[in-house]
C-alpha cells in the first residue's frame, strides 16, 4: 500500500515537472544577460531551465556539506542503537536462560548486557536472576540490593533481596526487607504476606497479630480469612503465656472467641482457663456458644469436668445445654448416648449408637457400643464390639484429646499450620491423628486437672431385672 503512494506521488510530481517544462519552453521573449561589455541574449524556456538546475546543483551541494556536519552524530546514534539493540537482545536471552534454570548462559548474557546496557536496573535485574538460577544466593542478594537503591527499582529490589536472604537462611534479614516494603506506598501484597509468613513460622503471634492488622488496614486481607486467622494467632499466643499472665490469657481467648467462635480450641482454652478460675458458670456459657457454632467432643469432655466431684443430675444438666445448643448434630447424638449410659439406660443408649454405627462405626463408635452391651449384659456382643474397634477408623476430632484429658496441645509447628488450614478454609489440623498418637480412651471421663482428688471406686454394672435380649432396632451379628 506504501509503495503505491509513493509511486503515484513520484508520477504526479514528473507530470508537473514536465507540464512546467513545457509551459516555460513555449514562453514567448527572450531574457539578456550582461557580461562585460558584451550581452547575451537566452530564450525564457532556457533561462527558467537554467534557474532550476543552479538551484538543484545549490541543494544537491548544501546537502553533501550539511551531510558532512552531521555524519559523526549520525554514526554516533547508529552507534547507540546498535548497543542498544544487542544490550536488549542479550537482556531478554538473559533473562529466559535465567527462568528456564540454564545458570551458565544466563551469566554468559548477564556480562555481555553489563556491557551494552545503559539502564542500571535491567542489568542489576538479570544479574540477579543469573545469580539465583546459579544457587548464588549472596550474589543475587547483592544484585536485589543495588537495585533498591535506584529509582522505579526499590520495591522490586526489596522482594528478591528478602527471597534472597530467606533461600540462604538469614530469617532476620528476610523480615526486615518485608517490613520495609510493606512501609512503603504500594498496592503489592507480598511484603504483607511474607512479613506475616515468616513472623508465622518463628511462632511470633503479637508481631503477627500486628502485621494482620496492617494487612487489615490496606486492605490486603478481610472477612472470614482474617477473622479466623485472628482467631488463631490469638489462641496460640494465650496459650503461651505463662500462668501469672491469666488475665492477659483470658481476655486474648475472649477476644478469639468473638473473632471466630467455631474455632473448638479457642473455645476449649478459654472455657477452661475460667474453670481453673473458679468460674463454672462463665466457663460452661463458653462451651455452649463454642458447640453451638462447631461441636467437638473436646468440648463436652471439658463440660463433664468443670465442678470437681460433681453429681451426675448436674453433668447431664450441662451436657443437655450443648445438646440443645446443636440438637442434630453427630456429637449431640453422642452425648445423647453418653447421658444414657450414666443414667443406666443401657438399652436407650444401645438405640441412639446403633443409628450412628450404621453410618460410620469407628473405633470410637465401637467401644461405646462395646460399654453400652456390657452395661445391658450382653457380654459376647460386647465383646465383638471390642474386637472391631481394634480395626475401626479413628476420629480426627477424637484424636484431638489425649489420654489424660488435654485437648489442643498444640507445639509452635502445630499452631503455625493451623493459622493457614483454620484460617484460610475453616479446617482444623490433627497432629495426634497423624502420628498415630495414643488418645483418650472413648466413654471414660478424666480426672480434673488440679488438687488431686480421692476417686471414688467405679460402680458394678446392675445386673438387668428382665431376660437379655437385644432391642428390637438393634441389629443381630451377621458373624
Amino acid at each position: 500500500m506504501n509503495r503505491i503512494i509513493v509511486f503515484l506521488v513520484l508520477l504526479i510530481v514528473l507530470i508537473a515537472a514536465l507540464a512546467f517544462g513545457w509551459w516555460a519552453y513555449t514562453l514567448p521573449g527572450k531574457v539578456t544577460v550582461p557580461i562585460g561589455t558584451e550581452e547575451i541574449s537566452i530564450k525564457s524556456g532556457a533561462a527558467v531551465a537554467l534557474v532550476l538546475a543552479l538551484s538543484g546543483l545549490m541543494a544537491a551541494a548544501w546537502w553533501v556539506i550539511s551531510g558532512i556536519f552531521v555524519l559523526p552524530g549520525r554514526i554516533a546514534r547508529s552507534r547507540r542503537r546498535s548497543k542498544s539493540r544487542k544490550a536488549n537482545a542479550a537482556l531478554t536471552e538473559g533473562l529466559l536462560a535465567a527462568e528456564a534454570g540454564d545458570a551458565e548462559a544466563a551469566l554468559k548474557l548477564a556480562r555481555k548486557a553489563a556491557k551494552h546496557a545503559e539502564d542500571e536496573r535491567l542489568k542489576l535485574l538479570l544479574e540477579a536472576r543469573a545469580a539465583e538460577a546459579n544457587d548464588d544466593w549472596a550474589g543475587a542478594e547483592r544484585a536485589w540490593s543495588q537495585l533498591t537503591r535506584l529509582p522505579g527499582g526499590q520495591l522490586a529490589g526489596l522482594r528478591g533481596s528478602a527471597m534472597a536472604a530467606s533461600e540462604r537462611g538469614d530469617q532476620l534479614t528476610a523480615e526486615t526487607r518485608a517490613r520495609e516494603a510493606l512501609g512503603l506506598k504500594s498496592s503489592a501484597d507480598w511484603p504483607f504476606n511474607s512479613l506475616f509468613d515468616l513472623q508465622v513460622s518463628k511462632g511470633e503471634w503479637e508481631k503477627a497479630l500486628d502485621t494482620l492488622t496492617t494487612g487489615e488496614r490496606r486492605g490486603m486481607i478481610k472477612g472470614d480469612g482474617l477473622r479466623r486467622r485472628r482467631a488463631v494467632l490469638l489462641t496460640a499466643h494465650a496459650v503461651g503465656l505463662p500462668h501469672d499472665h491469666k488475665s492477659e490469657a483470658q481476655k486474648a481467648l475472649a477476644e478469639a472467641i468473638r473473632s471466630a467462635p467455631g474455632f473448638p480450641p479457642a473455645a476449649f482454652h478459654g472455657a477452661r482457663t475460667l474453670m481453673v478460675d473458679g468460674k463454672a458458670k462463665a466457663a460452661q456459657g463458653v462451651l455452649a456458644l463454642g458447640w453451638k457454632a462447631r461441636p467437638h467432643p473436646a468440648l463436652a469432655q471439658l463440660a463433664r469436668r468443670l465442678v470437681p466431684q460433681d453429681s451426675q443430675a448436674n453433668i447431664a444438666e450441662r451436657l443437655q445445654a450443648l445438646i440443645a445448643a446443636r440438637p442434630n448434630h453427630r456429637e449431640s447424638k453422642i452425648l445423647m448416648a453418653e447421658i444414657a449410659m450414666d443414667k443406666g439406660d443401657w438399652v436407650g443408649a444401645i438405640r441412639a449408637l446403633a443409628l450412628l454405627v450404621e453410618e460410620n462405626p469407628t473405633a470410637r463408635l465401637c467401644l461405646l457400643m462395646e460399654r453400652a452391651l456390657k452395661g445391658y449384659g450382653d457380654q459376647s456382643e460386647a465383646a465383638r464390639w471390642g474386637r472391631m474397634a481394634v480395626s475401626a477408623s479413628r476420629e480426627p476430632d477424637w484424636s484431638d484429646i489425649d489420654p489424660k484429658g488435654n485437648a489442643f496441645d498444640f507445639d509452635k509447628q502445630g499452631w503455625a499450620r493451623l493459622v493457614y488450614a483454620f484460617g484460610d478454609v475453616g479446617d482444623l489440623v490433627h497432629p495426634r491423628y497423624e502420628s498415630y498418637g495414643r488418645e483418650l480412651e472413648a466413654g471414660r471421663v478424666p480426672a480434673l486437672p488440679g488438687p488431686e482428688l480421692e476417686e471414688a471406686a467405679p460402680e458394678a454394672p446392675k445386673a438387668p431385672d428382665r431376660p437379655l435380649s437385644p432391642p428390637l432396632d438393634y441389629a443381630s451379628d451377621d458373624d
